[in-house]
């Protein structure tokens, strides 16, 4: 990518091509940074900053973004990979204190040499230098109501986002809440440790419990800050899991160990809610429609019987499932903090068509379900057509259905993560 004699630093090389396949050709940016982690060797200081630089760069693309259009004269002509580039190397300049500012002035200039823009390598440099000078005041919410047009504006430019889903959150939710919403989804999310049966785990939980970082706890799955490191070292590191804890609370709030058996899991992904169920000694049948899924799934659980079908679909189950969980598919605006890639890819148009899914979804399931079974509605969007104008919407149209409850992460969790959860009741 860069001139020869001149080698991109591996971390910002690594970050660039995971950042080019989401942005641009739609990968979802964990799977597009462990594609480019996994086409080289990198030292573990070099993965950790280049996993920061993509994150983070999503995350307040808005701020750099708003930041550059201040020296650019026509920020939009430039070429989307050079953009990418500048951006990047403004993120660094910006936001991360532990990289000096002359080097990422040094590796942006080689670089756009090495493009064969050697007419914008005196851009980038004057640029970068400018954003350099500028100190610590991006950092600041007052740098962004400079010029501001609005409230919104303000908003869109501080918080990084689209005023598509500002605008949403405000009508919604109202100032306050809303701006907690936007400041979460500004930071990384807490880290989630699930700790698996045995000796070994009951030892490792029973440390892990007198930790003073911990934010939270939950049986045997734990919260921390995020970017914490905990000292575990290779044998003890076997017995976790990362879970997001926001994710696990929002099943563990509808008391699956009590529903009726069996249990299908209808858009279970990687089995995360499966292999929960299965701690809690159910009975699971899984499905999804994405086979790759499917495949880690059996080979993580090869105990579970599973099946590909879309879940909007009757199932081609023989026997009626006495419960269904369904973790639908949303918009994800409950998790930018971990999937910062959404708000830049999605729009209104793509939620309209989420919800006519998500309500096709429990439709079919709840005919799945025999007489006095539960359907269990999971989603990890701030967004009430998604969440509770559709079960609402599900219930006026259903006969005998009965919601026995619906629950929210609580505005003010420090998780960082929000969901949405709901369990039903099919009348016999």
């Amino acid at each position: 990518m860069a001139r020869p004699g001149k080698p991109l630093p591996p971390a910002r090389g690594t970050a660039l091509r995971a950042l080019s396949q989401c942005l641009w050709r739609g990968q979802d940016i964990q799977a597009a940074l462990d594609a480019a982690l996994g086409a080289q060797r990198l030292d573990p200081r070099d993965v950790g900053l280049a996993t920061e630089l993509a994150y983070g760069y999503l995350r307040l693309k808005g701020r750099v973004d708003h930041v550059l259009s201040r020296f650019l004269g026509k920020p939009g002509a430039m070429p989307e990979n050079l953009a990418l580039g500048l951006g990047l190397a403004a993120y660094e300049i910006l936001f991360l204190d532990k990289v000096p500012a002359y080097a990422s002035v040094s590796w942006a200039v080689d670089w756009a040499k090495g493009q064969g823009e050697g007419r914008l390598s005196g851009l980038f440099n004057a640029v970068l230098r400018r954003v350099s000078d500028l100190g610590e005041a991006p950092r600041e919410p007052a740098f962004y109501r400079q010029g501001a047009a609005d409230e919104v504006d303000f908003l869109c430019r501080w918080h990084s986002c689209p005023e598509w889903i500002v605008r949403l959150w405000l009508s919604t939710y109202g100032q306050e809440r809303a701006e907690g919403f936007l400041a979460a989804q500004t930071r990384a999310p807490a880290l989630g440790l699930v700790v698996s049966h045995g000796r070994q785990g009951r030892d490792l939980s029973r440390a892990l419990e007198h930790d003073p970082d911990l934010l939270a706890r939950d049986g045997r799955a734990f919260a921390f800050p995020p970017a914490t490191e905990l000292d575990l070292d290779a044998e003890a590191a076997q017995y976790v899991t990362r879970q997001s804890f926001a994710a696990r609370a929002a099943l563990t709030v509808l008391t699956p160990g009590a529903w009726p058996e069996p249990v299908l899991d209808a858009c279970a992904g990687r089995g995360n809610k499966t292999r929960h169920l299965l701690e809690l000694g159910k009975t699971v049948i899984a499905s999804d429609i994405h086979q790759g899924r499917l495949k880690a799934l059996r080979r993580d659980m090869p105990e579970v019987p599973c099946f590909r079908a879309r879940a909007d679909l009757p199932t081609p189950m023989r026997r009626a499932p006495g419960s269904v969980l369904l973790d639908l598919p949303c918009s994800g605006l409950g998790v930018l903090s971990r999937r910062p890639d959404i708000k830049w890819k999605r729009g209104p148009r793509d939620v309209r068509d989420l919800t006519r899914l998500q309500a096709a979804i429990l439709d079919a399931s709840y005919e799945s379900l025999r007489p006095g079974g539960l359907m269990a509605v999971i989603t990890c969007t701030l967004n009430p057509d998604e969440n509770e104008l559709l079960v609402e919407g599900f219930r006026k149209r259903t006969d005998k259905a009965r919601v026995a409850r619906t629950w929210t992460t609580p505005h003010d969790s420090p998780l960082g993560e929000f969901f949405f959860s709901a369990l039903i009741e099919k009348g016999k």
